[in-house]
């Protein structure tokens, strides 16, 4: 793919103006991840707890619409500017991008799942590896041949469907259709790519992000608006035969199952995460990662690989190379994007912040994809305003998360490590603090990260997580240690 329109320039002040808006951004993902430090991680999609009053209450609503959301977005967007800043170095000097970065994706796999298993549940690195291994093939791989896959594997699995609902025989047709579609809309991505390669980065990116939202929204408004009890009712009713009740209460059955089921599931996180041993939550950690990482395949699918796709149209533009000579659309992301998106943000947490299941299931849907909506929004706008701040006179204000930005994985597991100390039982034992001070340990926290980030680089080069991570990239042990210019 031909770079000969791009013009990288000023690599300091690049690389300074990302690591700015990373830390920013890491600031923003450790005031979201602190509520699921105490309170389940499979309660995750369930909105504001019910029960919160005065101060936790307006904690906890400012989080769900001005940070929620706003900032895993945006750590997704300059992933995929590292990606793009990386792509691009190596070929200017000509060297190999392909096997270092798949080397990159491995080491970060390695990470995320340790980082699930060993400190907590709520990782997004592995789903990153994935998004990150779902960007090599739509740059590398053959689209004709991804094309092919994807409409065969489909094909046979409408087939074999076919076959099972006609009662012929019992075959396996999901995994046909699990690998055919992610296969074909990669291999779709990848077509368009090369057609357009720096358009097509962009609308892809919207592409990819925007549909499981307009999704939610039109299944969600769609859908009754009814307690799931009178849809039930309802359905028994309007049963003509004794067969097809019994066909009724067994659906039933299985969603009251599946219900009571989600429910034991989230008291017993609750119970091992707060009163349980570090074996105990190992061990549930270990049980529960490979259903885990099997979800994180359609997240990374969609969000995931999107905002990274629209985070390489930002460097391959140019926007990101020389950012103080594209003020002007920094500005407008800043003046459209943010109000747009805490406006959609403000409407759907009016719409449902709870989720109660079987009684305002569609309205939450509809709610939550309207959410989503508003944070790509609000992403791209914080992001302006970032930008515009870092050049401005205000520069001062938000210069000093650079440090913190530089050492992002880093201090992303040890807020993890602090936090789970902090607040599981097998630590202190501060499970189920209220949403103010959970707010107000994220700043103390954050606020020792930044001092102890400038001073860690003031004497080595890399933070520790990113000198492994590098070593792994390039096979090869970088030099930690800052270089000091000799007295005369």
């Amino acid at each position: 793919m031909s770079t000969t329109t791009f013009s990288p320039v000023a690599a300091n002040e690049r690389i300074v103006t990302l690591d700015v808006i990373r830390g920013v951004a890491l600031l923003g993902i450790f005031l979201m991840n602190v509520e699921f430090f105490n309170r389940p991680i499979a309660d995750l999609d369930a909105g504001l707890p019910l029960g919160v009053t005065g101060i936790d209450h307006w904690a906890g609503w400012f989080v769900h619409v001005f940070v929620r959301g706003k900032f895993w977005t945006m750590f997704s967007l300059l992933f995929g500017m590292g990606f793009a800043v990386m792509l691009t170095r190596a070929e200017l000097a000509g060297r190999d991008f392909f096997k270092p970065y798949v080397r990159r994706t491995l080491a970060l796999a390695v990470f995320g799942a340790l980082h699930y298993i060993l400190l907590w549940a709520g990782d997004i690195l592995f789903a990153y590896s994935i998004g990150a291994a779902f960007l090599l093939v739509i740059f590398h791989a053959r689209p004709k041949v991804m094309v092919f896959i994807g409409v065969a594997a489909i094909a046979c699995g409408a087939v074999l469907g076919g076959l099972t609902a006609a009662g012929v025989a019992k075959l396996p047709w999901p995994p046909f259709l699990a690998l055919g579609v992610p296969v074909l809309l990669l291999g779709v991505c990848a077509w368009a790519l090369r057609r357009q390669p720096l358009k097509a980065l962009r609308n892809l990116g919207l592409m990819l992000y925007l549909v499981p939202c307009l999704g939610l929204m039109v299944v969600g408004a769609l859908s009754p608006q009814v307690p799931q009890a009178e849809r039930d009712r309802v359905a028994l009713s309007e049963a003509a035969t004794p067969a097809k009740q019994a066909e009724v209460r067994k659906d039933i059955a299985e969603t009251q199952k599946a219900r009571k089921e989600h429910v034991d599931e989230i008291a017993n996180e609750a119970r091992v995460m707060s009163k349980g041993s570090y074996a105990e939550a190992l061990a549930w950690r270990v049980e529960h990662f490979p259903k885990q990482a099997s979800q994180d395949v359609g997240f990374a699918l969609f969000f995931v690989t999107g905002m990274f796709l629209l985070g390489a149209w930002f460097v391959r533009s140019g926007l990101m190379a020389n950012p103080g000579a594209h003020l002007d659309v920094f500005r407008k992301l800043a003046l459209f994007g943010l109000p747009m998106g805490l406006g959609i943000s403000v409407i759907a947490a009016a719409i449902a912040t709870t989720h109660l299941p079987g009684q305002n299931d569609a309205l939450f849907q509809f709610s939550m994809g309207l959410s989503l909506l508003g944070n790509l929004a609000a992403c791209l706008g914080y992001v302006g305003v970032v930008v515009l701040l870092f050049h401005s006179r205000w520069r001062a204000w938000v210069a000093p998360f650079a440090p913190a930005g530089r050492m992002a994985l880093t201090n992303y597991l040890t807020q993890s490590l602090v936090g789970t100390l902090f607040f599981y039982g097998y630590g202190l034992g501060h499970y189920g603090t209220g949403r103010a001070w959970q707010v107000l340990f994220v700043v103390v926290v954050f606020a020792v990260q930044l001092v102890v980030s400038r001073w860690w680089l003031s004497r080595f080069r890399y933070g520790p997580m990113e000198w492994l991570w590098r070593s792994f990239t390039y096979l090869r042990l970088p030099s930690m240690r800052q270089q000091r210019l000799q007295p005369a």
